[in-house]
């Protein structure tokens, strides 16, 4: 097995799942992620290594939309319509939420 497709395997099950992060948790953690890997980009030995991983990873929740631990506490998925974002709670019948039922017609 080589390196790249034991990180692609790794990236997959840690960030690959439905999109459970609105829009401004996505901006917010792929800019907090980018400031904290510049920040370890300029700080020597362990410390600064740990902050570029740490950075890594809340750019790759980002950019992907999933967030594992959001997902792990039962957290929703985004639904997007009209430019805008709501969350389905996975214990609700879908047919019975509003971003739903706006978009099925009645029979």
């Amino acid at each position: 097995m080589s390196v790249e497709t034991m990180i692609r395997d790794t990236y997959d099950q840690v960030f690959g799942g439905d999109p459970n992060m609105s829009t401004m948790e996505r901006v917010a953690s792929s800019g907090f992620g980018l400031i904290l890997a510049a920040a370890g980009v300029n700080r020597a030995g362990l410390p600064g290594a740990l902050m570029g991983l740490a950075g890594a990873a809340l750019v790759a929740r980002g950019m992907s939309g999933h967030c594992p631990f959001k997902s792990m506490m039962g957290g929703g998925h985004a639904v997007g319509h009209g430019g805008r974002q709501e969350y389905v709670d996975h214990d609700e019948q879908p047919q019975s939420h509003p971003a739903v039922q706006r978009h099925v017609p009645a029979v």
